[in-house]
Formats: structure tokens, sequence, C-alpha cells
């Protein structure tokens, strides 16, 4: 097999980039301003990976209304877009990864839960030069949400790759389920959100500790 066969589906947050304190911030500005309770940036980890409706729902008291996490979450898009993410940053050894990729025609695509608008602002902030990230996609509302396995299965489709030879890396429960549910190879990245227990206990493929170990998987196939 040629290493041109293989692809990579990678989620965004606590797979390519650092985003967890920028989030937390941003989330806990809004929480003040409804006078709600705030968080420890660490507890984030645990709100993250379903999408803004999900970090919201999970950062509110459990006893709130429907109709103040709508206010909450509307106001959090607005904050975190008008926001200078100072902290956000891919992680080490991210754009070492990206090169190998690019130097030997390996295609790319980038599926997350964050709002599509936002993940398009990020790819492009951070990774414009990568003209092998061929597909990008965030949360939309007429598409159902990872770990759902329909908008792997049209990425999938768009690169003209069969699923089993593309890799879906990310760093939580939901990306691992939606590997398995997409027929993809599940790949934990050990430096994300969640940590590897969650990754194994959901079916990872393959636990990477660095960026550069995800490269090696291509070569080993």
């Amino acid at each position: 097999m040629t290493l041109k066969n293989n692809g990579f589906i990678f989620d965004l947050d606590g797979t390519l980039i650092d985003s967890l304190t920028d989030i937390a911030l941003c989330s806990n500005i809004v929480l003040k301003e409804f006078n709600l309770p705030i968080h420890e940036i660490t507890e984030y980890k645990y709100f993250v990976g379903g999408g803004a409706e999900v970090l919201v729902n999970n950062a509110i008291p459990k006893d709130s209304s429907n109709e103040m996490a709508i206010e909450v979450l509307k106001r959090f898009k607005q904050v975190y877009d008008s926001e200078f993410h100072y902290n956000t940053k891919p992680y080490e050894g991210i754009y070492d990864l990206l090169d190998l990729l690019h130097e030997n025609e390996i295609k790319v695509a980038i599926l997350s839960n964050k709002p599509h608008e936002f993940t398009i602002k990020y790819v492009n902030e951070f990774f414009p030069k990568y003209t092998n990230i061929l597909e990008v996609h965030g949360s939309k509302d007429d598409v159902p949400k990872k770990p759902h396995p329909h908008a792997a299965l049209e990425i999938a489709k768009a690169l003209e790759l069969t699923c089993e030879n593309i890799y879906f890396v990310g760093d939580s429960d939901v990306d691992m389920k939606t590997a398995k549910n997409s027929n993809m190879k599940a790949v934990g990245v050990s430096w994300g959100f969640r940590g590897t227990k969650e990754l194994i206990e959901n079916g990872a493929d393959h636990i990477v500790k660095t960026p550069l170990d995800i490269f090696e998987l291509i070569k080993k196939s």
C-alpha cells in the first residue's frame, strides 16, 4: 500500500490546537455576566467535546431553564468570537506532522464539534499553507454532530478514500466513537483534554504520544 492511499481526519480542539484556556476564560466571562458560578480551567476538560451547546449545558447549573441555556449559548458565541485568543495555539509537533503529510501528499480533513464558523476561522489562522487539508467541517445545524458518522462518511467520499484507509485522530470518547461508527481507524492522542484511559475504553486502535507518532502509523500500514 502506498502512503497516498491513506488519509487523516483530525479533531481540532485538544488534538491539533490547545484551546482549553481561552474556551474556559470566555465561558467564565459569560457565566459572570449571568451571575452564575464559574469553573476552574481544568474542569472544562470534561465540558468540551460535544460542541458549544453541550459546553454551555455542562457549565451552567443543572437546574437552569432552557431559556437560560439558550441565552448563555448565544452570549458565549458572541464573546468567543470577539475575544483575542492569546492562549490558543497548535500543540508542539503539530506543524512537523502536517509538514510531513503535506510533503507526502497525504489527504487531510478536519472535523470538529466546534461551531463551523469558528472551526474555519482557526484552521485559516493556524494552518493556511497546508493545501492538502481538503475538507474542514465544524458543527452545523443541519448535520448530526460527532459521534454520528454522517459527516465523517461524507468527508471520506470527498477525499475519495475508503473508510478502512482513514485514520480518525482525536482526544476524546466522542472521536473514538466517531471512528468506530464510521469504520475508520481510531487514533487517540495522549496530549489532549481527556487522557488515555477514556480513549482506550472507547475503542482506540492506537494511542500516540507525539504528533510524529501519527505519521509512523501510515509508514507501518
